[in-house]
């Protein structure tokens, strides 16, 4: 009996742990103030970053909100470091504290890959080739000018025993105002395509250039997803090598590669809804009329799928 149950829980957490999927993926989960399955900035058990939980959400009842603060004056004494402002930082990865230490050491937190390794560990571990992350933001800044956000995505391969960053990807292109949700895709480029991916670690940072600021601007960050080689699970077997999107560009007519009913809803570059969240059965036909650059949101078993649409 005994020997069945290790058998059962080591299935089960096989299971949970190899999957291409965020845990916690919409921010529901919460330990008091403390987001469960993510890490933020934290030195000598101080939170640097400022993250918490936000009512403001894209689904469900929460999301996550991101912004930047000015380090602690005790922090800044200890580690030798005047007026910074601490980038607002939310990550899937375990983050090493003496790395984190030695960055805010040299004033900066930029990364480069080498560092990023020793840095962030333990994140999504892999079974599928992922493309993209996706996601929903809501971006609220101060200053525009001096306030920017990056999602960043990064895939690495263990093939050779030694972790090294075979793919990256990034978003940081969104209006300078108060909007409402609006979809993002951090793409995937791959350097090595010939590696096996095993791990994909997202950073979300939140930061501001002006080091005498006392307030700042705030990302909200909800119903985060991996997009796979392979796509949707509804995708047919004829279809996996096909867009899911088709034609596109469009002259305003599109299908789905799908071979049962999902959800769509369409939005606009600014995070309008173009199209309300309506189901869709294979074969039918959707229409946008307007010229421009859109975003399909699409939603099975297995969760969302965002790609874009041109129509020209």
């Amino acid at each position: 009996m005994k020997k069945f149950i290790i058998l059962a829980l080591t299935i089960w957490a096989f299971s949970v742990n190899a999957q291409n999927v965020f845990q916690n993926a919409g921010f529901e989960t919460w330990n008091g103030t403390t987001l469960s399955q993510w890490n933020t900035l934290s030195v000598m058990g101080v939170n640097i970053s400022d993250v918490s939980k936000s009512t403001e959400s894209n689904s469900g009842n929460y999301a996550v909100k991101i912004a930047p603060k000015p380090l602690p004056a005790s922090l800044a004494t200890v580690i030798g470091v005047d007026n910074m402002i601490v980038p607002g930082l939310l990550t899937n990865a375990t983050i090493n504290l003496n790395s984190i230490i030695g960055a805010l050491s040299s004033g900066s937190l930029n990364f480069d890959n080498n560092t990023l390794l020793s840095v962030f560990t333990d994140g999504v571990q892999l079974t599928e080739k992922p493309t993209a992350v996706n996601g929903f933001i809501s971006w609220n800044p101060i200053d525009p000018i001096n306030e920017n956000i990056l999602l960043g995505v990064y895939v690495i391969s263990n093939q050779t025993g030694t972790r090294e960053v075979i793919g990256m990807g990034a978003y940081s292109n969104v209006a300078p105002f108060k909007a409402d949700y609006m979809p993002f895709e951090a793409q995937i480029i791959y350097q090595d395509e010939q590696k096996v991916p095993s791990e994909l670690i997202f950073i979300s940072l939140v930061s501001s250039l002006d080091t005498n600021a006392t307030s700042f601007g705030y990302l909200l960050l909800d119903d985060v997803s991996i997009a796979t080689e392979v796509g949707l699970e509804s995708v047919s077997p004829v279809s996996k090598k096909l867009p899911i999107i088709y034609p596109n560009p469009t002259n305003g007519d599109f299908k789905l590669n799908v071979n049962s009913d999902v959800e769509v809803s369409v939005y606009n570059q600014l995070g309008q809804v173009i199209i309300p969240a309506k189901e869709y059965s294979p074969n039918k036909t959707l229409s946008v009329k307007e010229k421009g650059i859109y975003f399909v949101r699409i939603k099975d078993s297995k969760g969302y799928k965002t790609q874009k649409l041109v129509v020209k």
